[in-house]
């Protein structure tokens, strides 16, 4: 049976549903994922788009990098960042959505397994996870 995750913003305003098992669970710390999700590092999944129903584009708030490819979606009212699009083109949802819809934490089938671009890291992180130092390891 596979996992469906019913997430909201705070305000209720936006929802959507991610179904399955994410294609990658991981933290980035790129310059680029930095400036779009306004975080030291992204930590988020990213999934099939047949596996989630989301938000029409027209209900949300974008914001784009145009000159990255990379764009991020939030609620109009309470300005949450439900998910982005950027290189390999698929939806990445921010671990924090997910936490929000599982009483503040994050579900055990959505853990990070590795972080990206550790190289660009602007933190340091003290864990047993992967450090890679660029994207390759999924293709990037």
């Amino acid at each position: 049976m596979s996992d469906t995750y019913e997430l909201s913003c705070d305000c209720g305003h936006v929802s959507m549903t991610a179904n399955g098992s994410p294609k990658l669970s991981l933290y980035c710390h790129c310059g680029s994922c930095r400036e779009l999700y306004s975080a030291d590092m992204l930590s988020g999944t990213g999934w099939a788009n047949d596996h989630v129903e989301l938000p029409e584009q027209s209900e949300l708030v974008v914001y784009k990098i145009n000159d990255k490819q990379m764009t991020r979606y939030g609620c109009p009212k309470c300005g949450m960042i439900m998910y982005g699009v950027h290189k390999p083109g698929i939806p990445i949802i921010p671990h924090a959505v997910f936490r929000k819809a599982n009483g503040g934490k994050l579900p055990a089938a959505l853990a990070p397994t590795l972080h990206l671009f550790y190289a660009d890291r602007v933190i340091d992180v003290d864990d047993n996870l992967e450090k890679c130092d660029d994207g390759s390891v999924i293709g990037l």
